[in-house]
């Protein structure tokens, strides 16, 4: 494997991602950032992540991977751009293959974050942190800190929902080799 993969994901103090269904938070200015940085790239999620995609579609622009353990799951033959695979190892040769010249994107959800993760898979996190400690059904996985280094990080901006004013961050974390 030529590659290493990147990790994008909006995420509260308390590493929520997402409660029913929805991310936790949907922050214009992140998903512009998510937009520019995904366009062009693959992004590569499990199967529900890819069926909470808005109207059901993949991201256009982009190389959609979806990593299923179900052998009926399939998506409309007139999509060029999406790819089922049922293992990472199935992604891994797919994307050394076809994708050599494009940037990896891990976009979930918690079971696939965790999976790359632990196989130490990937060299970059690029994190927003929602200064919020609500609760939520599915968490970013836990990471060993001291494996990585804080790279980047932005001023404070803020963000308003259900008129509450939260403050959040964009982090990218790279791997200590």
């Amino acid at each position: 494997m030529n590659q290493k993969f990147k990790i994008i994901a909006c995420i509260n103090s308390r590493n929520a991602l997402g409660k029913d269904g929805q991310l936790i938070w949907r922050i214009k200015n992140d998903m512009a950032n998510f937009k520019r940085s995904t366009i062009g790239n693959v992004v590569i999620m499990g199967r529900k992540t890819y069926e909470s995609l808005p109207n059901g579609l993949p991201l256009s622009d982009r190389v959609n991977i979806v990593l299923t353990r179900s052998d009926d799951f399939s998506v409309d033959v007139g999509l060029d751009n999406v790819y089922i695979v049922h293992s990472i190892q199935d992604v891994i040769e797919l994307c050394d293959a076809f994708f050599s010249d494009k940037e990896l994107f891990v976009i979930g959800g918690a079971e696939i974050y965790a999976e790359f993760l632990n196989l130490d898979l990937v060299d970059e996190m690029r994190l927003t942190i929602v200064k919020d400690d609500s609760d939520g059904d599915v968490y970013f996985p836990n990471f060993n800190e001291d494996e990585w280094y804080l790279y980047f990080k932005t001023l404070s901006q803020v963000t308003s929902k259900d008129n509450v004013d939260k403050t959040f961050y964009y982090y990218t974390y790279k791997r200590k080799r």
